[in-house]
Protein backbone atom coordinates (compact mmCIF):
# COMPACT_ATOMS: atom_id res chain seq x y z
CA UNK A 1 0.00 0.00 0.00
CA UNK A 2 3.16 2.04 0.81
CA UNK A 3 4.51 1.48 -1.97
CA UNK A 4 1.26 2.31 -4.28
CA UNK A 5 1.08 5.47 -2.55
CA UNK A 6 3.92 6.50 -3.00
CA UNK A 7 3.93 5.58 -6.60
CA UNK A 8 0.57 7.56 -7.21
CA UNK A 9 2.47 10.64 -5.19
CA UNK A 10 5.71 10.83 -7.83
CA UNK A 11 3.26 10.17 -10.86
CA UNK A 12 1.05 13.24 -9.82
CA UNK A 13 4.36 15.93 -9.26
CA UNK A 14 5.82 14.03 -12.75
CA UNK A 15 2.67 14.87 -14.39
CA UNK A 16 2.19 18.67 -13.05
CA UNK A 17 6.16 19.20 -13.71
CA UNK A 18 5.19 18.42 -17.21
CA UNK A 19 1.94 20.84 -17.20
CA UNK A 20 4.44 23.39 -16.27
CA UNK A 21 6.12 23.44 -19.09
CA UNK A 22 3.95 23.88 -21.38
CA UNK A 23 3.57 27.16 -23.20
CA UNK A 24 1.16 29.52 -21.69
CA UNK A 25 -1.15 30.99 -24.44
CA UNK A 26 -0.66 34.84 -24.60
CA UNK A 27 -3.50 37.17 -23.79
CA UNK A 28 -4.96 38.68 -26.11
CA UNK A 29 -3.85 42.72 -26.44
CA UNK A 30 -5.93 44.91 -24.59
CA UNK A 31 -7.59 47.41 -27.15
CA UNK A 32 -6.61 51.14 -26.84
CA UNK A 33 -9.31 53.52 -25.58
CA UNK A 34 -9.13 55.28 -29.18
CA UNK A 35 -9.50 51.93 -31.04
CA UNK A 36 -12.15 50.80 -27.93
CA UNK A 37 -13.91 54.65 -28.85
CA UNK A 38 -13.74 54.25 -32.36
CA UNK A 39 -15.46 50.47 -32.29
CA UNK A 40 -18.32 51.95 -30.19
CA UNK A 41 -19.11 54.58 -31.75
CA UNK A 42 -21.72 57.16 -30.43
CA UNK A 43 -25.05 57.76 -32.34
CA UNK A 44 -25.21 60.20 -34.07
CA UNK A 45 -27.14 63.69 -33.23
CA UNK A 46 -30.58 63.92 -34.68
CA UNK A 47 -29.86 67.65 -35.18
CA UNK A 48 -26.45 67.41 -36.47
CA UNK A 49 -28.06 65.13 -39.54
CA UNK A 50 -30.69 67.47 -40.51
CA UNK A 51 -28.01 70.52 -40.52
CA UNK A 52 -26.21 67.76 -43.23
CA UNK A 53 -29.66 67.20 -45.11
CA UNK A 54 -30.06 70.98 -44.92
CA UNK A 55 -26.19 71.68 -46.52
CA UNK A 56 -26.32 68.72 -48.99
CA UNK A 57 -29.96 70.21 -50.67
CA UNK A 58 -28.67 73.81 -51.04
CA UNK A 59 -25.24 72.23 -52.35
CA UNK A 60 -27.53 70.00 -54.41
CA UNK A 61 -28.93 73.02 -55.99
CA UNK A 62 -26.11 75.32 -56.36
CA UNK A 63 -24.08 72.69 -58.55
CA UNK A 64 -27.49 72.24 -60.70
CA UNK A 65 -27.33 75.68 -61.37
CA UNK A 66 -23.84 75.88 -62.52
CA UNK A 67 -24.39 73.25 -64.44
CA UNK A 68 -27.26 75.09 -66.22
CA UNK A 69 -25.27 78.38 -66.56
CA UNK A 70 -23.01 76.56 -68.49
CA UNK A 71 -25.24 74.96 -70.94
CA UNK A 72 -26.67 78.26 -71.29
CA UNK A 73 -23.35 79.71 -71.78
CA UNK A 74 -22.14 76.71 -74.34
CA UNK A 75 -25.39 77.03 -76.56
CA UNK A 76 -26.29 80.58 -76.74
CA UNK A 77 -23.59 83.58 -78.11
CA UNK A 78 -22.57 86.56 -75.56
CA UNK A 79 -24.62 89.31 -75.83
CA UNK A 80 -23.95 92.58 -78.19
CA UNK A 81 -21.37 94.27 -76.08
CA UNK A 82 -23.25 97.79 -75.09
CA UNK A 83 -22.12 101.05 -76.24
CA UNK A 84 -20.84 103.43 -73.16
CA UNK A 85 -23.43 105.61 -73.42
CA UNK A 86 -25.89 102.84 -73.42
CA UNK A 87 -24.18 101.46 -69.84
CA UNK A 88 -23.94 104.51 -68.44
CA UNK A 89 -27.25 105.37 -68.69
CA UNK A 90 -28.68 101.90 -67.45
CA UNK A 91 -25.72 102.49 -64.46
CA UNK A 92 -27.73 106.07 -63.67
CA UNK A 93 -31.30 104.33 -63.71
CA UNK A 94 -30.32 101.85 -61.50
CA UNK A 95 -28.28 104.05 -59.04
CA UNK A 96 -31.45 106.28 -59.13
CA UNK A 97 -33.48 103.27 -58.17
CA UNK A 98 -31.01 102.42 -55.60
CA UNK A 99 -30.92 105.54 -53.89
CA UNK A 100 -34.60 105.48 -54.06
CA UNK A 101 -35.14 101.96 -52.75
CA UNK A 102 -32.44 103.27 -50.21
CA UNK A 103 -34.40 105.57 -48.84
CA UNK A 104 -37.94 103.34 -48.88
CA UNK A 105 -36.10 100.85 -46.61
CA UNK A 106 -35.77 103.43 -43.56
CA UNK A 107 -39.65 103.61 -43.67
CA UNK A 108 -41.22 101.35 -42.17
CA UNK A 109 -44.42 101.27 -44.13
CA UNK A 110 -43.10 101.10 -47.61
CA UNK A 111 -40.11 98.35 -47.26
CA UNK A 112 -41.18 95.05 -49.36
CA UNK A 113 -40.01 91.70 -48.12
CA UNK A 114 -39.42 90.66 -51.57
CA UNK A 115 -36.75 93.31 -53.13
CA UNK A 116 -33.85 90.88 -53.57
CA UNK A 117 -31.65 93.48 -53.62
CA UNK A 118 -32.37 93.93 -50.19
CA UNK A 119 -32.46 90.26 -48.99
CA UNK A 120 -28.86 90.07 -50.42
CA UNK A 121 -27.34 92.81 -48.67
CA UNK A 122 -28.95 91.59 -45.54
CA UNK A 123 -26.84 88.07 -45.92
CA UNK A 124 -24.21 90.51 -46.76
CA UNK A 125 -24.14 92.15 -43.45
CA UNK A 126 -24.45 88.67 -41.33
CA UNK A 127 -21.36 87.32 -43.52
CA UNK A 128 -19.18 90.52 -42.26
CA UNK A 129 -19.71 90.15 -38.99
CA UNK A 130 -19.10 86.50 -38.92
CA UNK A 131 -15.78 87.35 -40.83
CA UNK A 132 -15.03 89.65 -38.17
CA UNK A 133 -15.68 87.64 -35.34
CA UNK A 134 -14.13 84.83 -36.81
CA UNK A 135 -10.67 87.23 -37.59
CA UNK A 136 -10.33 88.15 -33.60
CA UNK A 137 -10.39 84.70 -32.89
CA UNK A 138 -7.01 82.73 -32.14
CA UNK A 139 -5.31 79.38 -32.33
CA UNK A 140 -6.80 78.49 -29.13
CA UNK A 141 -10.27 79.31 -29.65
CA UNK A 142 -10.87 75.51 -31.91
CA UNK A 143 -14.61 76.05 -30.45
CA UNK A 144 -15.20 79.66 -31.76
CA UNK A 145 -14.05 79.09 -34.90
CA UNK A 146 -15.85 75.85 -35.45
CA UNK A 147 -18.81 77.63 -34.94
CA UNK A 148 -17.68 80.99 -37.08
CA UNK A 149 -16.65 78.42 -39.98
CA UNK A 150 -20.05 76.36 -39.65
CA UNK A 151 -22.37 79.42 -39.74
CA UNK A 152 -20.70 80.75 -43.17
CA UNK A 153 -20.49 77.55 -44.72
CA UNK A 154 -24.45 77.39 -44.17
CA UNK A 155 -24.88 80.97 -44.88
CA UNK A 156 -22.82 81.51 -48.22
CA UNK A 157 -23.99 78.25 -49.92
CA UNK A 158 -27.63 79.08 -49.37
CA UNK A 159 -26.58 82.88 -51.00
CA UNK A 160 -25.02 81.48 -53.67
CA UNK A 161 -27.88 78.90 -54.29
CA UNK A 162 -30.49 81.50 -54.09
CA UNK A 163 -28.12 83.70 -56.03
CA UNK A 164 -27.10 80.87 -58.83
CA UNK A 165 -30.50 79.65 -59.51
CA UNK A 166 -32.40 83.01 -59.62
CA UNK A 167 -30.85 86.30 -59.83
CA UNK A 168 -27.82 85.34 -62.03
CA UNK A 169 -29.81 83.72 -65.00
CA UNK A 170 -32.53 86.92 -64.87
CA UNK A 171 -29.43 89.10 -65.30
CA UNK A 172 -27.11 87.37 -67.37
CA UNK A 173 -28.88 87.97 -71.03
CA UNK A 174 -28.46 91.70 -70.32
CA UNK A 175 -24.93 92.69 -72.19
CA UNK A 176 -24.45 95.44 -68.77
CA UNK A 177 -24.66 92.49 -66.43
CA UNK A 178 -23.23 89.69 -68.86
CA UNK A 179 -19.86 89.68 -67.68
CA UNK A 180 -20.40 90.64 -63.78
CA UNK A 181 -22.23 87.82 -63.66
CA UNK A 182 -19.11 85.16 -65.23
CA UNK A 183 -16.96 86.62 -62.77
CA UNK A 184 -19.52 86.18 -59.75
CA UNK A 185 -19.88 82.23 -60.43
CA UNK A 186 -15.87 82.45 -60.48
CA UNK A 187 -15.57 84.13 -57.32
CA UNK A 188 -17.85 81.50 -55.92
CA UNK A 189 -16.40 78.90 -56.93
CA UNK A 190 -13.03 79.90 -55.21
CA UNK A 191 -15.06 80.40 -51.98
CA UNK A 192 -15.87 77.44 -52.20
CA UNK A 193 -12.81 75.76 -52.35
CA UNK A 194 -11.18 77.76 -49.86
CA UNK A 195 -14.24 76.73 -46.95
CA UNK A 196 -13.16 73.31 -47.88
CA UNK A 197 -9.78 73.85 -47.55
CA UNK A 198 -10.45 75.27 -44.06
CA UNK A 199 -12.55 72.36 -43.15
CA UNK A 200 -9.86 70.12 -43.69
CA UNK A 201 -7.43 72.24 -41.46
CA UNK A 202 -7.01 71.75 -37.81
CA UNK A 203 -8.82 74.76 -36.51
CA UNK A 204 -5.47 75.38 -34.08
CA UNK A 205 -3.08 75.27 -37.11
CA UNK A 206 -1.80 78.67 -37.96
CA UNK A 207 -2.11 78.43 -41.31
CA UNK A 208 -6.17 78.19 -40.61
CA UNK A 209 -5.77 82.23 -39.90
CA UNK A 210 -4.15 83.12 -42.87
CA UNK A 211 -6.78 81.04 -45.08
CA UNK A 212 -9.42 82.33 -43.10
CA UNK A 213 -8.54 85.87 -44.01
CA UNK A 214 -7.89 85.02 -47.21
CA UNK A 215 -11.67 83.34 -47.74
CA UNK A 216 -12.62 87.21 -46.19
CA UNK A 217 -10.51 88.93 -48.57
CA UNK A 218 -12.45 87.04 -51.36
CA UNK A 219 -16.05 87.69 -49.76
CA UNK A 220 -15.99 91.21 -48.95
CA UNK A 221 -14.27 91.98 -52.68
CA UNK A 222 -17.33 89.82 -53.81
CA UNK A 223 -19.40 91.95 -52.03
CA UNK A 224 -18.34 95.10 -53.03
CA UNK A 225 -18.65 94.30 -56.61
CA UNK A 226 -22.12 93.57 -56.51
CA UNK A 227 -23.11 96.14 -54.28
CA UNK A 228 -21.45 98.94 -55.92
CA UNK A 229 -21.52 97.55 -59.92
CA UNK A 230 -24.37 93.90 -60.11
CA UNK A 231 -27.28 95.72 -58.04
CA UNK A 232 -27.26 99.07 -59.56
CA UNK A 233 -27.05 97.19 -63.08
CA UNK A 234 -29.75 95.11 -61.86
CA UNK A 235 -32.40 97.68 -61.12
CA UNK A 236 -31.69 99.60 -64.27
CA UNK A 237 -31.91 96.44 -66.38
CA UNK A 238 -35.19 94.86 -64.91
CA UNK A 239 -38.51 96.84 -63.79
CA UNK A 240 -39.51 97.07 -60.71
CA UNK A 241 -42.06 94.01 -61.38
CA UNK A 242 -39.31 91.46 -62.61
CA UNK A 243 -37.47 92.34 -59.31
CA UNK A 244 -40.22 92.14 -56.85
CA UNK A 245 -41.04 88.46 -58.69
CA UNK A 246 -37.26 87.79 -58.56
CA UNK A 247 -37.39 88.21 -54.59
CA UNK A 248 -40.52 86.12 -53.80
CA UNK A 249 -38.99 83.15 -55.63
CA UNK A 250 -35.24 83.72 -53.99
CA UNK A 251 -37.07 84.15 -50.40
CA UNK A 252 -39.52 81.10 -51.29
CA UNK A 253 -36.30 78.98 -52.54
CA UNK A 254 -34.08 80.09 -49.55
CA UNK A 255 -37.13 78.83 -46.89
CA UNK A 256 -37.25 75.58 -49.07
CA UNK A 257 -33.50 74.89 -48.60
CA UNK A 258 -33.51 76.04 -44.87
CA UNK A 259 -36.12 73.26 -43.88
Amino acid sequence: MAKKAKRKSTTGKAKAKKASKRPMKKAAPKRSAKKAAKAKKAPKSPARERTRAKETKAAKTKNAARAAASRREAKAPAPKTPTALETAGKIARGVGAVAVAAVANRLPWTKNEDDPIALLEADHREFERLFDEGSKTTERAVKGRTEVLSKLTKGLTLHEAIEEKILYPALEPHAEAHDLVLESFQEHHVADILIKELHQLKKDDEKWGAKFKVLQENIEHHISEEERKMFPVARGVLAREELLALGARMRALKADLEK
